[in-house]
Protein backbone atom coordinates (compact mmCIF):
# COMPACT_ATOMS: atom_id res chain seq x y z
CA UNK A 1 0.00 0.00 0.00
CA UNK A 2 0.84 3.62 -0.40
CA UNK A 3 0.32 6.30 1.73
CA UNK A 4 0.29 10.45 0.99
CA UNK A 5 3.01 12.28 2.03
CA UNK A 6 1.53 15.46 1.79
CA UNK A 7 -1.22 14.80 4.99
CA UNK A 8 -0.80 16.17 7.81
CA UNK A 9 1.01 14.10 11.02
CA UNK A 10 -1.35 11.19 11.75
CA UNK A 11 -3.70 11.60 8.53
CA UNK A 12 -2.24 9.92 5.82
CA UNK A 13 -4.80 8.29 3.47
CA UNK A 14 -3.97 4.23 2.92
CA UNK A 15 -4.28 4.04 -1.18
CA UNK A 16 -5.43 0.85 -2.09
CA UNK A 17 -6.30 -0.51 1.34
CA UNK A 18 -10.10 -1.54 0.34
CA UNK A 19 -11.31 1.44 2.35
CA UNK A 20 -12.80 4.09 0.61
CA UNK A 21 -10.94 7.45 -0.09
CA UNK A 22 -13.87 9.42 0.95
CA UNK A 23 -14.81 7.07 4.44
CA UNK A 24 -11.17 7.29 5.58
CA UNK A 25 -11.68 11.47 5.38
CA UNK A 26 -14.68 11.16 6.83
CA UNK A 27 -13.04 9.06 10.05
CA UNK A 28 -9.98 11.87 10.07
CA UNK A 29 -12.36 14.87 9.86
CA UNK A 30 -14.55 13.75 12.39
CA UNK A 31 -11.20 12.77 15.09
CA UNK A 32 -10.29 16.18 13.93
CA UNK A 33 -13.59 17.52 15.12
CA UNK A 34 -13.95 15.52 18.31
CA UNK A 35 -10.45 17.19 19.40
CA UNK A 36 -11.41 20.76 18.62
CA UNK A 37 -9.20 21.23 15.90
CA UNK A 38 -11.04 23.80 14.05
CA UNK A 39 -10.91 26.56 16.55
CA UNK A 40 -13.83 28.17 18.69
CA UNK A 41 -15.67 28.93 15.78
CA UNK A 42 -15.77 25.62 13.90
CA UNK A 43 -15.48 27.03 10.24
CA UNK A 44 -13.73 24.23 8.27
CA UNK A 45 -11.77 24.34 5.38
CA UNK A 46 -13.29 24.88 1.89
CA UNK A 47 -13.46 21.55 -0.58
CA UNK A 48 -11.08 23.03 -2.33
CA UNK A 49 -8.59 23.10 0.89
CA UNK A 50 -9.84 19.81 1.76
CA UNK A 51 -9.16 18.51 -1.77
CA UNK A 52 -5.91 19.69 -2.38
CA UNK A 53 -4.68 18.54 1.82
CA UNK A 54 -5.73 15.06 1.08
CA UNK A 55 -4.84 14.66 -2.72
CA UNK A 56 -8.36 13.85 -4.13
CA UNK A 57 -11.12 15.49 -6.13
CA UNK A 58 -13.20 17.74 -4.52
CA UNK A 59 -16.30 15.22 -5.58
CA UNK A 60 -14.44 12.18 -2.96
CA UNK A 61 -14.43 15.36 -0.47
CA UNK A 62 -18.14 16.52 -0.46
CA UNK A 63 -18.81 12.42 -0.19
CA UNK A 64 -17.21 12.74 3.17
CA UNK A 65 -18.64 16.33 4.00
CA UNK A 66 -21.82 14.78 3.85
CA UNK A 67 -21.07 11.67 5.74
CA UNK A 68 -20.41 14.36 8.83
CA UNK A 69 -23.48 16.22 8.20
CA UNK A 70 -25.37 13.30 8.48
CA UNK A 71 -23.52 12.23 11.89
CA UNK A 72 -24.76 15.70 13.16
CA UNK A 73 -21.15 16.27 13.19
CA UNK A 74 -20.73 19.84 10.49
CA UNK A 75 -23.43 22.30 9.61
CA UNK A 76 -23.31 23.51 6.27
CA UNK A 77 -24.47 27.80 6.68
CA UNK A 78 -25.61 29.28 3.26
CA UNK A 79 -22.92 31.84 2.14
CA UNK A 80 -20.96 31.14 5.04
CA UNK A 81 -19.05 27.99 4.79
CA UNK A 82 -19.33 24.49 7.08
CA UNK A 83 -18.84 24.60 10.39
CA UNK A 84 -17.96 21.64 12.76
CA UNK A 85 -20.43 21.18 15.69
CA UNK A 86 -19.97 20.95 19.36
CA UNK A 87 -22.55 18.57 20.01
CA UNK A 88 -26.12 18.61 19.50
CA UNK A 89 -28.57 20.18 22.49
CA UNK A 90 -30.18 18.12 24.75
CA UNK A 91 -34.37 19.62 24.27
CA UNK A 92 -36.50 18.15 26.25
CA UNK A 93 -40.03 17.62 24.60
CA UNK A 94 -42.70 16.84 27.99
CA UNK A 95 -46.08 18.22 29.41
CA UNK A 96 -44.58 21.58 30.02
CA UNK A 97 -42.30 22.31 26.52
CA UNK A 98 -41.05 25.84 26.98
CA UNK A 99 -38.44 26.93 24.32
CA UNK A 100 -36.72 29.56 26.50
CA UNK A 101 -36.44 27.37 29.63
CA UNK A 102 -35.66 24.47 28.46
CA UNK A 103 -31.94 26.31 27.07
CA UNK A 104 -31.65 28.44 30.24
CA UNK A 105 -31.54 25.05 32.32
CA UNK A 106 -28.22 23.86 29.41
CA UNK A 107 -26.99 27.58 30.03
CA UNK A 108 -27.47 28.34 26.59
CA UNK A 109 -28.74 31.35 25.64
CA UNK A 110 -32.39 31.77 23.66
CA UNK A 111 -33.92 34.06 21.26
CA UNK A 112 -37.68 33.85 19.73
CA UNK A 113 -38.55 35.38 17.07
CA UNK A 114 -41.90 36.23 14.92
CA UNK A 115 -41.04 35.81 11.52
CA UNK A 116 -45.14 36.11 10.50
CA UNK A 117 -48.54 36.50 11.80
CA UNK A 118 -51.56 35.60 9.39
CA UNK A 119 -55.34 35.38 10.17
CA UNK A 120 -56.31 32.22 8.39
CA UNK A 121 -59.88 29.48 7.91
CA UNK A 122 -58.41 26.83 9.58
CA UNK A 123 -58.33 23.80 7.50
CA UNK A 124 -59.85 20.78 8.49
CA UNK A 125 -56.57 18.80 9.77
CA UNK A 126 -56.02 22.35 11.81
CA UNK A 127 -59.59 22.46 12.56
CA UNK A 128 -60.09 18.58 14.30
CA UNK A 129 -56.72 19.26 16.25
CA UNK A 130 -58.02 22.63 17.71
CA UNK A 131 -61.50 21.36 18.40
CA UNK A 132 -62.82 23.83 16.09
CA UNK A 133 -65.68 23.60 12.72
CA UNK A 134 -63.54 24.12 9.60
CA UNK A 135 -63.03 27.06 8.15
CA UNK A 136 -63.28 28.88 11.76
CA UNK A 137 -60.49 31.77 11.45
CA UNK A 138 -56.94 31.22 13.30
CA UNK A 139 -53.85 33.12 13.69
CA UNK A 140 -50.66 31.25 11.78
CA UNK A 141 -47.83 31.74 13.64
CA UNK A 142 -44.30 31.60 12.29
CA UNK A 143 -41.25 31.88 14.43
CA UNK A 144 -37.58 31.08 14.47
CA UNK A 145 -35.68 29.82 17.53
CA UNK A 146 -32.32 30.49 18.26
CA UNK A 147 -29.49 29.79 20.45
CA UNK A 148 -26.15 31.78 20.67
CA UNK A 149 -27.13 32.89 17.02
CA UNK A 150 -27.37 30.00 15.95
CA UNK A 151 -30.85 28.55 14.03
CA UNK A 152 -32.60 25.47 16.06
CA UNK A 153 -35.90 25.55 15.29
CA UNK A 154 -38.73 27.23 13.06
CA UNK A 155 -42.29 26.97 13.94
CA UNK A 156 -45.98 27.26 12.71
CA UNK A 157 -48.20 27.38 15.35
CA UNK A 158 -51.65 27.51 14.72
CA UNK A 159 -54.32 29.49 17.75
CA UNK A 160 -57.99 29.78 17.84
CA UNK A 161 -58.88 33.60 16.64
CA UNK A 162 -61.84 34.10 18.55
CA UNK A 163 -60.22 33.15 21.87
CA UNK A 164 -57.39 34.85 21.20
CA UNK A 165 -58.11 38.48 19.61
CA UNK A 166 -55.01 40.64 18.38
CA UNK A 167 -52.76 37.57 19.43
CA UNK A 168 -49.89 38.54 17.10
CA UNK A 169 -50.32 42.16 18.85
CA UNK A 170 -49.76 40.89 21.77
CA UNK A 171 -46.90 38.91 21.00
CA UNK A 172 -45.30 41.31 19.49
CA UNK A 173 -44.98 43.26 23.07
CA UNK A 174 -44.21 40.47 24.65
CA UNK A 175 -40.94 38.41 25.52
CA UNK A 176 -42.65 34.99 25.06
CA UNK A 177 -45.67 33.14 23.80
CA UNK A 178 -46.02 31.97 27.41
CA UNK A 179 -46.57 35.82 28.72
CA UNK A 180 -48.55 36.60 25.97
CA UNK A 181 -50.96 33.83 26.55
CA UNK A 182 -51.18 34.98 30.39
CA UNK A 183 -52.98 38.46 29.26
CA UNK A 184 -56.12 36.55 27.73
CA UNK A 185 -56.61 34.29 31.09
CA UNK A 186 -54.09 31.27 30.12
CA UNK A 187 -51.95 30.94 33.23
CA UNK A 188 -50.77 27.96 32.66
CA UNK A 189 -50.81 25.32 29.93
CA UNK A 190 -49.86 21.33 28.95
CA UNK A 191 -48.83 19.95 26.11
CA UNK A 192 -51.58 17.07 25.26
CA UNK A 193 -49.49 14.59 22.29
CA UNK A 194 -46.48 14.88 20.40
CA UNK A 195 -45.67 13.41 16.90
CA UNK A 196 -42.60 13.19 16.12
CA UNK A 197 -40.49 12.30 12.83
CA UNK A 198 -37.82 13.35 10.15
CA UNK A 199 -37.89 14.60 6.20
CA UNK A 200 -35.60 16.56 3.75
CA UNK A 201 -36.41 20.26 4.35
CA UNK A 202 -38.70 22.37 1.57
CA UNK A 203 -37.50 25.70 0.77
CA UNK A 204 -38.09 27.38 3.38
CA UNK A 205 -37.13 25.40 5.99
CA UNK A 206 -33.87 25.31 4.63
CA UNK A 207 -33.98 28.96 4.31
CA UNK A 208 -35.00 29.74 8.02
CA UNK A 209 -32.66 26.69 9.45
CA UNK A 210 -29.49 27.94 6.92
CA UNK A 211 -29.14 24.42 6.31
CA UNK A 212 -28.58 22.44 2.85
CA UNK A 213 -31.27 20.21 0.93
CA UNK A 214 -29.17 16.87 2.11
CA UNK A 215 -29.61 17.32 5.39
CA UNK A 216 -32.29 15.75 6.96
CA UNK A 217 -34.89 18.11 9.69
CA UNK A 218 -36.92 16.30 12.84
CA UNK A 219 -40.67 17.89 12.90
CA UNK A 220 -42.52 17.94 15.73
CA UNK A 221 -46.60 18.21 15.33
CA UNK A 222 -48.00 18.94 18.24
CA UNK A 223 -51.04 20.16 20.73
CA UNK A 224 -51.22 22.38 23.59
CA UNK A 225 -54.48 22.23 26.11
CA UNK A 226 -55.04 24.62 29.20
CA UNK A 227 -55.63 23.85 32.43
CA UNK A 228 -59.70 22.68 31.58
CA UNK A 229 -57.95 20.54 28.38
CA UNK A 230 -59.29 22.85 25.83
CA UNK A 231 -57.07 23.16 22.90
CA UNK A 232 -55.32 26.31 22.75
CA UNK A 233 -52.26 25.80 20.08
CA UNK A 234 -51.33 23.36 17.02
CA UNK A 235 -48.13 23.02 15.59
CA UNK A 236 -45.55 21.66 13.41
CA UNK A 237 -42.21 22.45 14.41
CA UNK A 238 -38.90 21.88 12.34
CA UNK A 239 -35.76 21.08 13.85
CA UNK A 240 -32.08 20.88 12.96
CA UNK A 241 -30.85 17.28 13.39
CA UNK A 242 -27.12 18.56 14.19
CA UNK A 243 -27.97 21.24 16.27
CA UNK A 244 -30.78 19.53 18.72
CA UNK A 245 -31.19 15.89 19.86
CA UNK A 246 -35.28 15.73 20.94
CA UNK A 247 -35.83 14.16 24.53
CA UNK A 248 -39.07 12.73 25.43
CA UNK A 249 -39.87 12.82 29.24
CA UNK A 250 -41.84 13.72 32.12
CA UNK A 251 -42.15 17.06 34.07
CA UNK A 252 -41.94 16.75 37.76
Amino acid sequence: MTVMDNAMPGTALARGAGVAMWSQIEQILAAEIGTGRFGKDGRMPSEAELAKRFDVNRHTVRRAMIGLAARGLVSVRQGRGTFAQPGAIDYTIGQRTRFSENLRQLHHTAAATMLRALKVSAEPEIARALALRAGSPVYQIESLHESNGVPLSFARNWYPARRFANLPQVLASNSSITSALAEFGVTDYLRKWSRIGSTLPDPEVMQRLNINRQQPVLWVENVDVDLQDTPIKYGVTHFATDRVQLMVGSDT
